[in-house]
């Protein structure tokens, strides 16, 4: 396995020509956002921003519940809740130390999050310090059942990806939440693409013709399937979103049984 172009990302642009992730999307209409689709945090009030300690944008997260924020293992360490705090409730992130800012008391990573294969299992827990007050824009986010697989249903692989990562390698900074709307692409098919292996507990996602997809910054945050947390952000071969290579991301219904253990989140 080469790691020279693999690293950690998060979503949005580029160029190429991916294969289609099946024969059902050669005739997909392209629904193509280079440089993002503005969205609302009315629509995905369970979407944060984890923040580094001069208060700017790191990584993408989701809320489980009123003291548990759930994001990449890869995004967070053992300094965390001494160095990053998140912030909800907003479509443009600041670095603004206002209300909507919590700090983080406890990280979780996954015991077997492993960088140097594949990043498996690349998840972890946040609790916060304070509770939140839920709102019209501060909500949890739906979670999917143990072991669900978008890819078993063919006829309905789109999914939404949500995050304020680069529009593109070396590009700019978006402050307004963005939205790039794609496919899943069978793990099958991602794997005979990577030269990393695509484990089981891996979903992947990309558009035909590339162009779109996860980017630095958006690491740790949702792919939604049906408004439905499916995926977390987990890595992608740069520059972000060039053909032939899916996003790879963490599947969240394999690791149902990890947030249940350590939040008490009934599902």
């Amino acid at each position: 396995m080469t790691t020279e172009n693999y690293k950690p990302t998060g979503a949005n642009h580029t160029v190429g020509a991916i294969p289609a992730p099946s024969t059902l999307l050669d005739d997909a209409p392209d629904r193509r956002i280079v440089n993002g689709t503005d969205a609302s945090i009315l629509d995905y009030p369970f979407m944060v921003s984890l923040r580094g300690s001069t208060g700017g944008h790191s990584c993408g997260g989701s809320i489980l519940s009123e003291l548990w924020v759930l994001t990449a293992a890869h995004c967070v360490s053992s300094t965390t809740p001494y160095l990053q705090t998140i912030q909800v409730g907003r479509t443009n992130v600041s670095r603004e130390a206002d209300d909507s800012v919590y700090g983080i008391a406890r990280v979780i990573i996954h015991p077997q999050y492993d960088s140097r294969t594949s990043h498996i299992n690349d998840i972890a827990l946040l609790k916060l310090a304070t509770p939140l007050t839920f709102s019209e824009s501060v909500s949890p986010v739906r979670l999917p059942q143990p072991l669900f697989e978008v890819e078993d249903d063919l006829d309905d692989l789109g999914v939404t990806l949500i995050g304020w990562g680069l529009t593109a390698t070396g590009g700019s900074a978006p402050t307004t939440l963005q939205r790039v709307d794609y496919y899943v692409v069978p793990n099958e098919e991602c794997n005979a693409i990577h030269t990393s292996t695509i484990y089981p507990s891996h979903i992947c996602a990309a558009i035909p013709g590339g162009g779109k997809g996860q980017c630095s910054g958006d690491s740790g945050g949702p792919l939604l399937h049906h408004g439905v947390q499916v995926g977390i952000v987990s890595w992608s071969i740069k520059p972000c979103a060039v053909a032939p290579y899916p996003g790879v991301l963490t599947k969240v219904s394999h690791h149902i049984e990890f947030i249940q253990e350590h939040t008490e989140i009934a599902h």
